[in-house]
């Protein structure tokens, strides 16, 4: 009877052992798994990412933003559809960010880059923001050339009605060519067509403030017509001085006085 108990308390021994082994093991590979997972997920997180083209995208795929290289730039679009063949081309050679309001309309961006020209480079600094299913209403920018540069702030007016019913409205569809823009436009009654494309299309200009390629700093606020209305400037050489105009851009009141 005394064996029977001494083999029994030595199987249940050898089991504990078993039994603190395996916890041991089981332990060791969970600590060994979590470390191996660490060091994966730190080295498939880079510190740098390379790209010539990143889309960020709403749940469905519509576009928010896009960033690209000067060879992969993204074409304007309004409902999800390109709204002029060929953007793409015209738009190569500017890296940008351009951004998108989730419904498939583009909605202004940012263009910065340099271009040769016969004449010398052309540097570009373009920040803008479109109306909605419209084009720029504000631009803060700065352009350069051996010509000058200018730099500041613009706001513009434009119409409520979408871009693609302008494009309706002269027998266009979305997704024709700047060629084809160009010619429904030649084509309007030249009498009344400068009106006309207003109307359509607006960007009458209303506000600009910053510098001048004459070197000029300058506040100009205009009219409904485009037209410039109160100006405060300060030449780069001459006097600064505030002028308010009349319709037919003569000056009614000048601060100082000449």
């Amino acid at each position: 009877m005394e064996s029977q108990d001494q083999s029994g308390g030595s199987g249940m021994r050898r089991f504990q052992r078993q039994l603190t082994l395996l916890w041991s093991a089981i332990a060791i590979l969970t600590l060994a798994l979590s470390a191996a997972v660490a060091w994966i997920a730190t080295a498939s997180a880079p510190a740098v990412l390379t790209a010539e083209r990143l889309e960020i995208v709403e749940p469905d795929g519509s576009l928010a933003i896009v960033l690209a290289n000067s060879q992969r730039p993204t074409a304007a679009t309004i409902n999800g559809e390109v709204l002029m063949e060929g953007q793409e081309e015209e738009r190569l050679g500017i890296p940008s960010i351009i951004l998108f309001d989730g419904k498939g309309d583009e909605v202004g961006g940012m263009l910065f880059g340099v271009r040769e020209t016969p004449g010398g480079y052309r540097a570009t600094r373009h920040f803008s923001l479109d109306a909605h299913e419209q084009d720029q209403t504000v631009v803060l920018m700065h352009y350069q050339s051996p010509n000058g540069s200018e730099s500041g702030l613009r706001v513009s007016d434009r119409p409520v009605h979408s871009i693609s019913e302008a494009f309706a409205q002269l027998g266009l569809s979305v997704g024709a060519s700047r060629e084809q823009l160009q010619v429904a436009m030649g084509a309007l009654p030249e009498a009344g067509r400068e009106a006309r494309l207003r109307e359509l299309f607006g960007g009458t200009p209303r506000a600009f403030l910053g510098s001048t390629s004459a070197g000029e700093a300058t506040l100009t606020l205009r009219d409904g017509e485009g037209r410039p209305r109160i100006v405060i400037e300060a030449p780069r050489d001459e006097d600064p001085a505030i002028r308010i105009l009349d319709e037919e851009g003569a000056t009614v009141l000048r601060l100082p006085e000449p």
